[in-house]
């Protein structure tokens, strides 16, 4: 039987700070409290409301926690290989909210210029239920394999599961998920019971000095 590697998979996280219930309250009455200010602005969304990408300052303590928590969470996926594991380096911190109401959805796109990306929850809008749209669904980045001869013939992974082009993640209240900002996601048509909040965020890392190889 022949010898497999399976190489370069890319890491998707999946967590929930220990105060959701609590910071949840607070981002939503502050994102409600923004809103009623400002109009908004169109990125990705079709539909829905996004804010300007500056949450991190106005969404007051509670976007600073949910943002030094999604940088302790990916910090400890990482590792620097640099001489002797020295390279200095911050994170600066993009942070925006969505507000999308039945039938808003956002566009595939990825997120350049950062090194991790991610978004949280709030208030998922009843899409936690099968058949409520608002998945967050992420593409394969090995693009052509979803158009070769056979589309239905796919690979199997290292469990012997099927390799499918594209991986759906439910939205769960105060559950953050984190990925590298290069892959490609969507987010499908919001047909909960009530509006849709979350919060999404980029992760830059700016003053890194590469060091010796």
């Amino acid at each position: 039987m022949a010898e497999r590697l399976d190489l370069f998979s890319t890491p998707i996280l999946k967590a929930s700070p220990p105060d959701a219930q609590a910071l949840n309250a607070e981002l939503l009455e502050t994102i409600r409290k923004h809103r009623k200010q400002h109009r908004g602005i169109d990125r990705s969304n079709m539909g829905g409301w996004h804010s300007d990408a500056d949450m991190a300052r106005w969404g007051g303590p509670a976007a600073r926690r949910l943002a030094d928590f999604a940088v302790a969470e990916v910090s400890a996926h990482m590792a620097d290989v640099a001489r002797q594991g020295k390279r200095q380096f911050n994170w600066s911190i993009e942070m925006w909210a969505n507000v999308n109401a039945p039938g808003d959805a956002n566009q595939v796109h990825c997120h350049p210029a950062a090194y991790w990306s991610g978004v949280y929850y709030p208030d998922p809008g009843g899409a936690e239920e099968e058949g409520h749209g608002g998945e967050l669904v992420f593409e394969d980045p090995r693009y052509p394999m979803a158009y070769m001869t056979v589309p239905d013939l796919v690979l199997r992974d290292a469990d012997g599961d099927p390799m499918y082009s594209q991986v759906v993640v439910r939205p769960v209240a105060g559950r953050i998920v984190l990925f590298p900002s290069w892959l490609r996601h969507s987010v499908r048509p919001h047909a909960g019971d009530r509006e849709r909040v979350s919060i999404a965020l980029n992760l830059v890392l700016i003053g890194a000095q590469q060091g010796n190889r």
